[in-house]
């Protein structure tokens, strides 16, 4: 007898396929190589997603500084537009006492000592500034006190308009409407 205990049945067979080749061996190589590749750029994708959220949150905080930083300075800027506003109202209010400080000191100098001003009232019209409305009412006084008042404002370049007088007594009222010349 024979010293092997089991017999190989095994019959050739020839339709059996050869072997791969050498290169196929490159295979899982490749899908490992793969997989790693993979692996790491999920691992840096996750990276910038973190990165950029981050980002976004700092950009945000950032908008919502600005944008409290332009309410602000938008609320300054409308104080300053309403400062200037009013600025601009009292520096016409002192130009356009400029123009009645002349008219003014003109009339008192006119008068002789024995006629009193009781009152006078210069009033100047915003829309046209070249014009003053005028109200004088003076004691003891009369025709030629207005006269010496109209020639002095003439000295000033003011034209009467439309004067009107009138008596009561001792008492004179002349209204006019003073008119700007250029010469």
């Amino acid at each position: 007898m024979s010293q092997f205990l089991c017999h190989d049945f095994k019959s050739p067979r020839t339709d059996m396929s050869r072997r791969l080749p050498s290169t196929m061996r490159m295979v899982p190589v490749i899908f490992y190589v793969v997989l790693m590749g993979s692996i790491f750029f999920i691992v840096k994708d996750w990276t910038d997603l973190n990165k950029a959220s981050s980002d976004l949150i700092q950009a945000n905080t950032r908008k919502e500084d600005a944008e409290a930083a332009k309410t602000k300075l938008l609320a300054e800027k409308g104080q300053i537009e309403t400062e200037k506003f009013r600025a601009e109202g009292i520096a016409k209010w002192v130009e356009g006492t400029r123009v009645m400080q002349p008219i003014s000191v003109a009339i008192a100098r006119a008068m002789p000592p024995e006629t009193n001003i009781t009152e006078l009232v210069l009033e100047r019209n915003a829309d046209f500034p070249a014009q003053v409305s005028m109200l004088l009412r003076l004691v003891n006084g009369g025709a030629n006190e207005i006269e010496k008042v109209q020639k002095s404002l003439e000295r000033l370049h003011y034209r009467s308009h439309s004067p009107q007088q009138a008596r009561q007594g001792d008492l004179m009222e002349f209204r006019s409407m003073l008119v700007w010349q250029e010469r």
